[in-house]
């Protein structure tokens, strides 16, 4: 598989990065990077404290990315702009509070109750009006 930058074109920091950090690479580019370091006799484990600053960042950064998703809701202007996203969100999208959007599962959950409670007062109301 080729990459753009070449794997074996790559710095030697980046090369320890890609190692250390699998997941967000693609399998083919870890391998590949494992074996050029290994052409170049370094260790994957060469500057750990760099190693070690960067998975404070992510940690810190997916601590962030998790704290904001867990803060986002619905807003009143959602339901007037894009009222298509928003219902074909609330319908289909189940998996909101495993995937951290704790306000808008909540929200949804509300709206489902409020909606069931329309259709059930206009249901006795039709039925009262025959």
């Amino acid at each position: 598989m080729n990459f753009e930058p070449p794997i074996a074109e790559r710095e030697t920091d980046e090369l320890i990065q890609i190692v250390n950090f699998p997941d967000d690479w693609n399998p083919v580019a870890v391998e590949q990077a494992r074996a050029e370091l290994l052409a170049r006799n370094i260790s994957p484990e060469y500057n750990t404290k760099k190693v070690a600053v960067l998975k404070r960042y992510k940690q810190k950064k997916r601590e962030f990315a998790n704290k904001r998703k867990a803060n986002e809701g619905y807003h009143w202007e959602d339901f007037i702009f894009s009222l298509d996203d928003v219902l074909v969100e609330m319908l289909f999208d189940w998996d909101m509070k495993k995937d951290g959007y704790l306000i808008k599962h909540r929200q949804r959950k509300y709206s489902f109750f409020i909606l069931a409670i329309l259709i059930l007062t206009l249901c006795v109301y039709w039925n009262l009006v025959k």
